[in-house]
C-alpha cells in the first residue's frame, strides 16, 4: 500500500472519523454508520453494530470481507477487509466501553477525488450497450470473464470518469457487490468496436431486492498508449451523446 493512502487511513483512525461499514448478507449489502476507534498491530477497530452481531460472527467464521468507506477532505476512501473478531464491550477509556469489531489492516486503500467530469444522461433508446463483470484483483482485462460474474444493469449516465448504473436483481436475488470491488466494463456503441475498461465500484446506495444504485470509476485511462486510445474513443462516444442530449432538450424530449 502506498504510504500516502496508508497515512489517510491512520489519520482517519486517529481522528475517530465516521465510516460506513458494509456487510454482505444473503446476496444483499447492509450499510451501517460506524466510526474508527483505534488501531493495533493486529488490525483496525471500528464501532460495531449490535443488531448485526450474528451476521458479523458469520463473516468471521467464513473468512468473508466487509466493505469500509469514509471521507477525507475532498476524497472518498474505501477498501475491503476481512473481519477478525468482535468485542461486545471494547474499552475506549476508563469510563467508556462500546461494541467493536476488528478488521485486517487493508493491503490497498483507494482514495478517489470528487468527480468533476460532465455526466451525460443516457436515454433508454440510446444505441449504446454497457456490460459489467465482477473480477478478481489478478484478473487480466483481455481475458473473457465467466458468465456467472456478469451483473445485470440499467445505465443511467456516463462520463470520461465512469458510469452511473443501477444493478438489477438476478434470479430473484439482489446483486452482490462491494464498494471498491474491481470490475470489467464493456462499452459498445452501435456500428463501432467494443471498448474494454477497468473499473472500481464507488458510492453504493441501496441494496435490496429492487436493486443497487452505484457508480463505476474508470481506471488507467491515462496509462500508456492503449489507455489514451481508449480515452480518446470514450470522449468521442460521450461527445455524440452530449449532442443528442442537446437535440432532445430542444425538442422537449429530455426527462
Amino acid at each position: 500500500m502506498a504510504q500516502a493512502t496508508a497515512d489517510i487511513l491512520s489519520q482517519a483512525v486517529a481522528r475517530n472519523s465516521a465510516a460506513v461499514l458494509s456487510l454482505p448478507s444473503a446476496g444483499m449489502i447492509r450499510h451501517h454508520k460506524s466510526r474508527f476507534l483505534t488501531e493495533t498491530p493486529e488490525g483496525v477497530w471500528l464501532e460495531s453494530i449490535p443488531a448485526e452481531h450474528l451476521l458479523i460472527e458469520g463473516l468471521i467464521a467464513d473468512g468473508q470481507p466487509c466493505g469500509i468507506s469514509f471521507k477525507s477532505a475532498e476524497q472518498k476512501v474505501s477498501f475491503a477487509a476481512k473481519v477478525l473478531k468482535i468485542d461486545p464491550a471494547f474499552r475506549i477509556n476508563e469510563t467508556t466501553v462500546l461494541p467493536a469489531v476488528m478488521i485486517v489492516r487493508p493491503g490497498e486503500v483507494k482514495a478517489v477525488q470528487r468527480r468533476n467530469n460532465y455526466r451525460v444522461q443516457v436515454p433508454r433508446d440510446a444505441e449504446l450497450t454497457v456490460r459489467l463483470w465482477r473480477i478478481a484483483e489478478h484478473f487480466r482485462m483481455q481475458d473473457k470473464p465467466p458468465r456467472a460474474a456478469e451483473l445485470s444493469l440499467t445505465l443511467r449516465d456516463i462520463s470520461v470518469g465512469g458510469l452511473g448504473v443501477t444493478l438489477l436483481p438476478q434470479d430473484g436475488q439482489p446483486p452482490k457487490i462491494l464498494d471498491g470491488e474491481r470490475v470489467r466494463v464493456s462499452i459498445k456503441p452501435a456500428a463501432s468496436e467494443e471498448l474494454i475498461v477497468e473499473g472500481r465500484v464507488r458510492t453504493i446506495r441501496g441494496g435490496d431486492i429492487q436493486g443497487v444504485r452505484t457508480g463505476i470509476q474508470f481506471l488507467k485511462l491515462q496509462d500508456g498508449l492503449e489507455g489514451r486510445q481508449v480515452l480518446d474513443k470514450l470522449t468521442k462516444i460521450i461527445g455524440a451523446l452530449q449532442l443528442d442530449e442537446v437535440r432532445r432538450r430542444r425538442l422537449g424530449l429530455a426527462s
